[in-house]
């Protein structure tokens, strides 16, 4: 059974994940516009993965449990896709394209995760807060689209990656 605790449990240890791999991701790479494109995202999701953790504390979240339905909407919402990163074979990504490729797809399905957790949200303050870290998690699919677009105009160069982790 999920509660509302365990909604912003998984939203902070996606944020978590994500700041992790967005450091890590940072040190394997030689390209200044791109090591500073994931410093960002990293202070970001550190910030984000902070918000979602104060909203258990203040209690503002719905305390209604979820119960059965949950686990299958959310299946049914994200279909094969997962919510983390640690699902991800980063032995397999061998190039620039193909890792921001990885994070675009991992922040997308972030941002559908975050619209369905305000079907749930009453609290008018803790919707503004969300909806303001969905508007962010768009920012960083906008600057990572921006990115990919520039390594396949060839404007920043086809790194290849040693492995990840």
């Amino acid at each position: 059974m999920f509660t509302g605790n365990d909604l912003l449990d998984i939203a902070a240890k996606m944020e978590k994940n994500g700041e992790t791999v967005y450091e890590r991701a940072q040190n394997e790479i030689q390209n200044k516009e791109l090591k500073a494109l994931l410093q960002w995202m990293a202070r970001e999701e550190a910030g984000h993965q902070r918000w979602f953790l104060g909203q258990k504390e203040t209690g503002d979240q719905d305390p209604n449990d979820f119960g059965q339905m949950l686990p299958d909407v959310l299946q049914e919402m994200m279909g094969g896709k997962g919510l983390s990163l640690d699902e991800v074979d980063f032995s397999k990504i061998t190039h620039t394209s193909q890792m921001l490729e990885t994070f675009i797809e991992f922040e997308t399905d972030t941002i559908l995760f975050y619209e369905f957790l305000e079907t749930f949200i009453q609290d008018k303050k803790t919707l503004v807060g969300l909806e303001k870290i969905i508007q962010e998690e768009t920012a960083h699919v906008n600057k990572l689209t921006e990115m990919l677009q520039a390594v396949e105009a060839q404007s920043i160069p086809e790194e290849t990656l040693s492995v990840l982790f």
